[in-house]
């Protein structure tokens, strides 16, 4: 491995070590899957373009988009999301892409046993993505993470191992 990607690895390790007590400072505010996803997408840690956030809850039969990140609508200071979560609830407001993602709502794809594929195809073209990947993960009560992200280098593969571990982190964020 060069040293330049020992190095990216590295940063987004820490990045992803921080996580953990930033959720734990804002317990209870109704927008921490927010501010989890921002952090996982930003330069430091995935270095994504665009990201969304989806539960499925077949108990409910329901699939309800919980969260999205765009680099056009990006906060540029990163620590605000965390010290000043009144500046960032206001900007996620006016975030087009949070709010495109957060109207989304369909039915259960877990209980209709759909493919991941499947799923993943019909989010990604309800928001319009071109070269997406996604990650599916199992949740507590039942329900499934999905998260379909766009990298901003598509040949950068140091994060690729990570992707599924760092998105778990969400499933410890309330859904509001």
């Amino acid at each position: 491995m060069k040293h330049d990607d020992l190095h990216r690895q590295n940063g987004m390790l820490k990045q992803l070590s921080t996580l953990p007590k930033k959720m734990l400072i804002l317990h209870g505010a109704d927008h921490i899957a927010h501010c989890v996803l921002h952090d996982l997408c930003n330069e430091q840690c995935f270095n994504l373009h665009k990201a969304a956030y989806f539960v499925d809850n077949p108990d409910f039969d329901c699939i309800r988009g919980v969260a999205g990140f765009s680099r056009q609508d990006a906060v540029i200071d990163h620590a605000s999301l965390w010290n000043n979560p009144e500046v960032f609830r206001k900007h996620l407001q006016d975030s087009s892409f949070n709010q495109q993602v957060r109207t989304i709502a369909r039915m259960s794809s877990h209980k209709k046993n759909l493919q991941s594929s499947e799923i993943a195809q019909a989010l990604a073209q309800d928001l319009g993505f071109n070269q997406y990947s996604f990650c599916i993960w199992p949740m507590k009560h039942d329900n499934h993470g999905i998260v379909l992200y766009e990298k901003a280098d598509i040949a950068d593969t140091a994060a690729d191992d990570y992707m599924e571990h760092g998105f778990s982190l969400l499933g410890f964020c309330p859904i509001v």
